[in-house]
């Protein structure tokens, strides 16, 4: 994701990135089908607080 942004300054792309991400994690749902929120949600969650972490 970052080289695809690398025009943008790093401080901003952090901002940012920790913006969209955070936003994802209050949504009452990552997933919108059963399937995916009983076998994802879990994991998917715990991948966006450690992102949000390692952008902090």
């Amino acid at each position: 994701m970052r080289q695809e942004y690398g025009w943008v300054p790093e401080f901003v792309f952090r901002r940012k990135r920790r913006a969209i991400l955070g936003n994802m994690l209050a949504r009452p749902r990552i997933f919108s089908t059963v399937l995916f929120f009983r076998r994802y949600e879990d994991a998917a969650r715990s991948n966006l607080r450690r992102s949000i972490v390692r952008l902090s």
